[in-house]
């Protein structure tokens, strides 16, 4: 039986398990991420995208994050889809935003997938496991081996040891996982210790699954603005990450888009011929990394309405309980959901924002200032339902007081929360993967290590 990998760019990997089940996951190939934050390390050719389509039988997308989810991508790729009946992997979710646009707008095959609930096709069976409120994996087992797509998913020890206890066959375990880190931390100190966390918890998932193989991949971007380009200076390369998990002992391959398809069997079987692939990986990876150059934006600036105002606060209300809100702030003097002062220097406005109140300051001190901006970034944060997880990725911005980036999420990072329906209510406190999530990321903030 055929059963070949491939990296086409970053998350987006190519398994063909026969002629009938060709997977292939988080396409995004071209233009920028994040509000113009991140930008690919390579660029598939046109021709390259419309071959691999013509060979595709389904597209797996783990969730809805721009370089997993790139709109572009379906918008302009959506009639050879069709064209092909090329069904669509995808998470149920209660706000249908991502099934809806696919189906509705673009009127392309979707299949949801439920968290835990396996599905077989032609002799494959797909299981999707949900990960905190947004994140996917996709375990695909084949007649020989269990392909598990952990992208960037961060799930605890506990989260990985059950999904190791499902896996009831005695197959070759493959995992795939990122490698290195992918959001703002704060000062160069926590950079490094973030790069540090990303190579040890390859080590421990790929430990606890005992698996056979490991690829490191979704790392192949870099902060691409002016404003985060010097959040690249400890980003673990292919060269790093490989001395690493050679010294730990760890079976593994990094691949580039150069290479064609890649018998798993060989892979695993054939420690020449990952060493061989990996030193070609590194080269080319780490060639164009050292390359990169910061990409400088056309600033317009950007009026900050009543209405856009109104319509954030608006969102917060309908999401979560205010109440629970103001009792928490209350009870935390403020440590949680408390106020937070942005300048946006461009404009030279001054906000001081929390869950229920935005407030332009007329007159301030400069010490009094949280956190420093563009206009644009200002506008995007309190515009869209994502805009918050976005500022946080992308980190087009500046703390002027220490821990101004933990500040901010005690403060307005519930709001992640709401796009996929979830918030600070009542009932989210008894839902396993939100308190998990909402845990860990507070731990994480706390001890900087991640």
């Amino acid at each position: 039986m055929i059963e070949n990998i491939k990296l086409i760019n970053h998350s987006s990997l190519y398994l063909n398990c026969n002629k009938n089940v060709r997977i292939l996951s988080d396409p995004w190939y071209d233009g920028f991420a994040f509000d113009g934050g991140w930008s690919l390390l390579y660029h598939n050719e046109l021709s390259s995208i419309e071959n691999l389509l013509n060979n595709t039988d389904y597209i797996y997308i783990s969730h809805e994050h721009p370089d997993h989810f790139s709109i572009s991508f379906f918008k302009k790729f959506s009639k050879l889809i069709k064209e092909k009946k090329i069904k669509i992997f995808f998470q149920k979710t209660s706000d249908k935003r991502v099934e809806k646009f696919l189906s509705e707008k673009l009127n392309l095959k979707v299949i949801i997938l439920e968290n835990f609930k396996t599905i077989e096709i032609n002799g494959q069976k797909i299981t999707l496991i949900s990960c905190g409120s947004i994140d996917t994996s996709l375990i695909v087992e084949t007649e020989n081996c269990y392909h598990i797509n952990l992208n960037d998913c961060d799930f605890i020890d506990k989260e990985l040891k059950r999904i190791k206890k499902f896996l009831k066959n005695k197959k070759k375990i493959i995992i795939y996982l990122q490698f290195s880190y992918a959001t703002h931390r704060s000062g160069e100190k926590w950079l490094k210790k973030a790069a540090e966390f990303k190579l040890k918890n390859l080590v421990n998932v790929y430990n606890i699954f005992n698996a056979d193989l490991l690829i490191p991949f979704a790392s192949f971007i870099y902060f691409s603005n002016s404003e985060n380009f010097h959040l690249n200076k400890h980003m673990n390369n292919v060269e790093i990450t490989s001395k690493f998990l050679t010294l730990n002992r760890i079976n593994h391959c990094v691949l580039n888009p150069e290479l064609d398809e890649i018998n798993i069997e060989k892979l695993i079987n054939n420690e020449e011929e990952r060493i061989k692939i990996t030193k070609s990986s590194s080269n080319f990876w780490d060639y164009k990394f050292k390359n990169i150059k910061p990409k400088n934006e056309i600033n317009n600036f950007y009026e900050i309405s009543e209405e856009t105002k109104t319509d954030f606060l608006k969102r917060i209300k309908n999401q979560n309980s205010l109440s629970l809100l103001f009792f928490i702030r209350l009870i935390s003097f403020k440590y949680f959901f408390g106020d937070i002062v942005f300048h946006l220097k461009d404009t030279n406005e001054i906000y001081k924002i929390n869950f229920f109140r935005i407030t332009k300051v007329e007159n301030f001190l400069m010490k009094e200032i949280d956190i420093e901006m563009l206009s644009k970034r200002f506008f995007f944060l309190l515009k869209y339902p994502y805009g918050i997880e976005t500022l946080s990725v992308n980190g087009c911005f500046l703390e002027k007081k220490k821990n101004s980036f933990e500040k901010m999420i005690r403060s307005l990072g519930f709001i992640s929360l709401n796009q996929t329906n979830n918030g600070i209510t009542i009932s989210s406190i008894f839902k396993r993967n939100i308190v998990n999530k909402i845990f860990s990321t507070f731990l994480r903030l706390k001890l900087k290590n991640s």
